[in-house]
């Protein structure tokens, strides 16, 4: 590209033919500003799951347009535009904007072994959010015309993301799916997607001011242009690997290195979901350490189910006085020193308050059973006072065909969940092992997570008492 620039020295101009190579000037806007999203992103909390996937995303796409200019004048304007580095800086931008984000870029199954992408998983789980930087005039072509060449246009991708949703409901509620169109959305098709429960945020522009023409007929060949322009939408979902699409492209598929099929919104490197249907009272410190009890004010259920490992830190000793002890076994002294810092009865209560108690025969038994055998005087009242409280039903071993025995998985806290979740109840627990290997198994489950505590009543005769 050629500019006249006229420079005046004096009485005289002098007029300059300045050549500019665009390429290199787009290459070097992203480059600067994905730079400057990775210094936003190095701010956000790194438990965030698939935040050091988005972070590397961006570093290849900058490290790929850095090479371009390398190379000089083989840098073209397409290379840049079909970057994904608009896309993801889009990203970037959403997930520095939403509240209490606890997952970007993750996949949650759909029709079988197919897996769709959701960008920003915020709200605790309890919101979806997809990130669309696509031209509005392309992506009203493909609504209008009902997709084109195998590209689903996005009233049917909304379709998938709410039946996904429904199959991974958190505390048994479909997460809120939203579409962000960072380069703005046409009201008609926002209106389509609002009828069917999407929330839709971006600019809204009237559908005669993206001057497209009627389409009743067979596509022509101007709206081919268009509608190739990066061909495809959520190209950075469908990419599985950043380098083989950093190769592709550096072979000059620059066209084709991101075009595959939006109706799948699949990624092959990762093959564990996340589960977002659990609370927590635990951070990071020793894995048991408590934060507020506040943390379960959002909980939607009228139902509490109590494992054996709630009802144990319910009557132990340890929360109802006992704390001021050093015990022989550290774990225990651990146990009294977290009880000190953060009571669990204070905890429990407050979540138990307006809630329905239950939990099944099989955990009474083995409670029970466990007090009779190690549980001091105290504590044996209390567990006796505690099963007044609580609803004894029937176990329900719902996941019997879908959660296989092995390891932290055993018959009876499958039971236990199980029947939770047939009570569509909220089971408070310490079995992280449990909860985290039926998430392996793809089962999800509704948990509020305490710490652990052990009965230490008779174990108070050979500790040391705290002055």
């Amino acid at each position: 590209m050629s500019l006249l620039i006229k420079r005046r020295t004096g009485n005289s101009c002098l007029i300059l033919n300045v050549y500019v190579n665009m390429a290199e000037v787009l290459a070097l806007k992203k480059i600067d500003e994905g730079e400057k999203a990775l210094t936003q992103l190095s701010k956000l909390s790194a438990e965030i799951q698939g935040l050091s996937k988005l972070r590397k995303r961006v570093e290849a796409e900058i490290k790929y347009l850095k090479k371009g200019l390398q190379r000089g004048g083989q840098l073209k304007e397409n290379h840049v535009t079909c970057s994904n580095l608009g896309q993801l800086i889009a990203l970037c931008e959403a997930v520095q904007n939403e509240a209490e984000v606890c997952g970007v870029l993750q996949m949650f199954t759909i029709h079988g072994s197919d897996k769709l992408v959701v960008d920003v998983v915020a709200q605790k789980g309890k919101k979806w959010s997809k990130v669309i930087m696509r031209n509005p005039k392309a992506l009203h072509l493909l609504y209008v015309m009902g997709g084109r060449d195998g590209v689903k246009p996005l009233d049917e991708v909304a379709d998938d993301f709410l039946v996904c949703a429904e199959l991974h409901a958190v505390f048994y509620a479909a997460p809120k799916v939203n579409f962000l169109f960072a380069s703005g959305v046409s009201e008609s098709l926002a209106e389509c997607l609002e009828d069917k429960g999407i929330n839709v945020e971006g600019r809204r522009i009237p559908d005669q001011e993206l001057n497209i023409p009627d389409y009743s007929v067979d596509d022509s060949s101007d709206d081919s242009d268009e509608d190739s322009e990066c061909s495809q939408e959520y190209c950075e979902d469908s990419v599985s690997n950043n380098q083989s699409a950093m190769d592709n492209r550096n072979n000059g598929l620059e066209n084709n290195a991101y075009n595959q099929n939006i109706s799948n919104h699949l990624e092959n490197s990762v093959n564990v979901e996340i589960n977002y249907s659990s609370h927590s009272l635990m951070n990071n410190q020793n894995n048991f350490n408590s934060s507020s009890e506040t943390n379960n004010a959002d909980i939607p259920s009228s139902k509490i189910n109590l494992d054996v490992t709630s009802m144990i830190a319910y009557v132990t000793s340890t929360a109802n006085g006992g704390a001021n002890f050093v015990f022989v076994d550290k774990f225990l002294t651990d146990q009294a020193e977290w009880e000190r810092k953060n009571p669990i009865l204070k905890v429990l209560d407050g979540y138990f308050e307006g809630k329905e108690l239950i939990t099944c025969q099989e955990a009474v038994d083995h409670f029970k059973e466990i007090v009779e055998t190690i549980g001091g005087p105290g504590e044996k009242d209390r567990a006796q006072q505690l099963l007044k409280r609580i609803n004894i039903i029937p176990g329900q071993d719902v996941f019997k065909d879908k959660v296989k025995l092995g390891g932290r998985v055993r018959e009876l806290s499958r039971i236990i969940f199980g029947t939770g979740h047939s009570q569509r109840a909220i089971t408070v627990t310490s079995n992280q092992g449990f909860v985290r290997s039926a998430g392996h198994q793809n089962v999800k489950l509704a948990v509020y997570f305490h710490e652990p505590r052990a009965l230490t009543e008779a174990k108070e005769g050979t500790a040391t008492p705290l002055t």
